[in-house]
């Protein structure tokens, strides 16, 4: 009787024992299980500020500062327009190249591709939270708030350069613009080659409005609403009396425009004239008999121009290695 008592204790003593050791084989298997979770957060992503070679069905070929971008439009892909040959974009695009976002690039954005950090994934907000929060500050603590901002009309003052059909073509600080002209569009009068004039576009660069710039309205791009330096007037008057509106307007510009030394690469020699891309768009620059040329040039080759404010060339050169692309003056 003594013996069965004794082997049934040892029995619930090796039981208990087998207990334990599959609760401690349990809770480290829980341990290993935490330390093998990871924070999950958006992945890396890259804004790439570029222009716009070729549309083909669902993909942007592109012309960045090292080459070709092919990137790839998905049903997910948010894009504020349609984009063509020549069109400057600002992508956010993932590592497979795919695009999260594609929008006008602000024509203070140079070309070039930056990293960005990826996002923790924000904590959905609760009914009572979104109730309390206005319209306002939904748009401005949005991460894709600067993304889909409404871009501002644009204010251009250039000369135009040759007006085809529903078009003009103007020179600008930042190249030839295309103005296309619809019939909403507000002309107060017709236009010629030569004509100053002052634009209200859209983001499309479809003209709200065309007006005659005034004689101490400088060449420029500008947002609407902000305001422009003018330049200072100097009109022969006792001091003691403020010019006129009329005054003001008629007085001669004081800026006299200056040579400007061009650094591009050629996309085509059309007879006299070179059509090269700088780093803000195309530039038509015209050869003329008094031009000193180095050597013949072709598509694809880097040049150093000296050119006059109506963009005749003084001398093309070969440019340098060490010649970044851009405009400055001599």
């Amino acid at each position: 009787m003594s013996m069965v008592t004794t082997r049934s204790f040892s029995s619930q003593i090796a039981l208990f024992f087998i207990c334990v050791l599959l609760v401690c084989n349990g809770s480290n298997s829980l341990l290993l299980a935490e330390d093998d979770l990871q924070p999950v957060s958006s992945p890396k992503t890259r804004t790439v500020v570029a222009e716009v070679l070729e549309v083909e069905g669902d993909f942007h070929i592109v012309r960045g500062e090292r080459g070709e971008i092919r990137i790839e439009v998905t049903p997910d892909t948010q894009v504020s327009e349609e984009f063509i040959f020549g069109d400057r974009i600002k992508a956010v695009l993932l590592p497979n190249d795919v695009a999260q976002i594609i929008t006008r690039a602000g024509p203070n954005e140079p070309i070039g591709t930056s990293s960005n950090e990826p996002s923790e994934p924000t904590p959905t907000p609760t009914p009572t939270e979104i109730s309390q929060t206005s319209e306002e500050d939904l748009k401005v603590t949005s991460p894709l708030y600067k993304a889909y901002e409404v871009p501002k009309v644009r204010v251009i003052i250039a000369d135009i350069l040759m007006v085809d059909s529903s078009f003009y073509i103007i020179r600008s600080e930042q190249g030839e613009i295309q103005i296309e002209i619809t019939p909403e569009t507000k002309l107060s009068e017709d236009f010629k080659f030569g004509d100053r004039i002052k634009a209200r576009i859209t983001p499309a660069d479809k003209a709200l409005s065309v007006v005659r710039a005034k004689k101490n309205e400088l060449p420029g791009i500008h947002d609407e609403g902000t305001s422009r330096p003018t330049p200072s007037i100097s009109i022969s008057q006792p001091i003691a009396k403020t010019p006129t509106p009329l005054e003001t307007s008629e007085a001669p510009d004081s800026q006299t425009p200056t040579n400007r030394i061009i650094v591009a690469d050629v996309l085509m020699v059309d007879g006299d004239l070179y059509i090269v891309r700088g780093k803000s768009g195309e530039i038509r620059i015209e050869v003329t008999p008094k031009t000193t040329i180095s050597e013949s040039f072709d598509y694809g080759d880097r040049i150093k121009a000296e050119v006059l404010p109506n963009d005749k060339a003084l001398t093309i050169e070969r440019a340098s290695p060490d010649d970044p692309v851009g405009i400055t003056t001599p």
